[in-house]
């Protein structure tokens, strides 16, 4: 399964669902704002998901005075277990399937 499509159905956007993963996948519970790669959007939209997900509880934003930089920190959110748990679905969704049927929704 592709998380860009999981992330439109389920969350609205293309680039929302990946943005959060590559956040919760990070060593270090801080970064700038241009760090996410170009891979999981434009710079437009992933500021926009990274504004949503402030709004939301899961990041919070520093500006510091006379820096042009933004800085983002990510919160004990237990809004982040979603995103957890949504990573495992697709990890495991990208498992071969096993012929013997043991998986739930294998095909035979």
């Amino acid at each position: 399964m592709d998380a860009g499509r999981i992330s439109a159905d389920l969350f609205g956007r293309r680039c929302r669902l990946p943005v959060a993963m590559w956040i919760l996948a990070r060593e270090k519970p801080d970064f700038f704002q241009s760090e996410p790669p170009r891979e999981l959007g434009s710079p437009t939209a992933i500021r926009q998901e990274l504004a949503r997900l402030t709004r939301a509880g899961m990041l919070d934003e520093e500006r510091p005075d006379g820096e042009n930089r933004v800085y983002y920190f990510r919160t004990d959110s237990a809004w982040w277990e979603v995103i957890e748990v949504a990573t495992a679905i697709l990890e495991a969704e990208a498992l071969p399937r096993r012929r013997s049927g043991t998986r739930r929704g294998a095909v035979e």
